[in-house]
């Protein structure tokens, strides 16, 4: 590891049973991080990992603090080592284990509000859902989405990387831009196994109450650059990093740009801190220079 390493954390969706196991097994310091946090949820983060079921796992509400936790177990195993980042940044939810990388954010602070964020997020009862488009650029997939979304909302949600980004919006708007995308050129659209529209507008009815969440999560000025989701840009004020939590909710993910941002600042390798190869592989189609790893062990 050297000065020009960022780590990098997976966010949603990268929850499996069995997650952390490995960790668990190998290092004291990752079995504290998920006694930690269970305490501080109120419920057995290990247990939901090691044997789910994946549905009960899948569930926003326990997906959001056991991907945390399993994260900040990755990370509490580096630390053991003596090993430190120059940068970092998540995915989504896992923007919350990079400020605890970055000693923003408290362990315990972090999954308790990305539960209360999961929980908000579950209660959302508009229809909505979302679709992962494959070979498509960035300005052909906005204006494919603007040509089929009519009165409906249909936004890009995240942008994964240059040739992969995911729609969230209204399930007849996803239909109408599935039909039209292949024609179009796409390689593959696929929709993903959630209910609720994430990082899109219709997310808004639960925004204030988020809002206040927030307010009240105590943060530090973190030790190392972070990169936010919404703005591709490093953290300069504590004000940015809570305008970053709220308009998350609603605003899309510039994944990729902050990749490329990393890069700017003088990134040559990236590592990615969980239980998970989603994100370094994201990273390696955005920037195919940069060098990749992860901290997912094998069995």
């Amino acid at each position: 590891m050297n000065d020009v390493s960022a780590w990098i954390f997976p966010g949603q969706g990268s929850q499996r049973v069995g997650m952390g196991q490995q960790q668990l097994e190998r290092s004291r310091a990752a079995r504290r991080v998920f006694e930690e946090a269970s305490e501080a949820v109120g419920m057995d983060l290990t247990r939901l990992c090691l044997e789910g079921p994946l549905e009960r796992l899948t569930a926003t509400e326990n997906a959001q603090p056991a991907i945390v936790t399993c994260s900040v177990a990755c990370l509490a195993m580096l630390e053991e080592q003596g090993l430190h980042p120059a940068a970092v940044a998540g995915h989504s939810v896992g923007e919350f284990s990079a400020l605890v990388a970055a000693r923003s954010l408290t362990l315990a602070a972090a999954v308790r509000a990305v539960r209360k964020r999961g929980e908000l997020m579950a209660r959302v009862t508009e229809p909505g859902g979302m679709l992962a488009v494959m070979g498509l650029d960035a300005p052909r997939v906005q204006e494919l989405c603007e040509a089929v979304k009519r009165d409906d909302v249909l936004v890009v949600a995240l942008h994964n990387s240059p040739g992969q980004f995911v729609l969230s919006g209204s399930p007849a708007a996803l239909e109408r831009f599935q039909q039209r995308a292949l024609p179009a050129g796409a390689r593959e659209c696929v929709r993903l196994q959630v209910s609720q529209a994430f990082h899109s507008p219709l997310m808004g009815r639960i925004l204030e109450e988020w809002r206040a969440v927030v307010a009240s999560i105590p943060l530090r000025m973190p030790r190392y650059p972070v990169v936010l989701n919404t703005t591709a840009r490093t953290v300069k004020t504590l004000v940015c990093i809570r305008r970053s939590m709220v308009d998350q909710l609603v605003a899309p993910v510039l994944w990729m740009q902050c990749v490329q941002s990393l890069v700017g600042m003088g990134i040559t390798q990236v590592l990615e801190v969980g239980d998970s190869k989603v994100v370094s592989s994201l990273a390696r189609r955005t920037e195919p220079s940069l060098r990749t790893s992860t901290t997912q062990l094998a069995p």
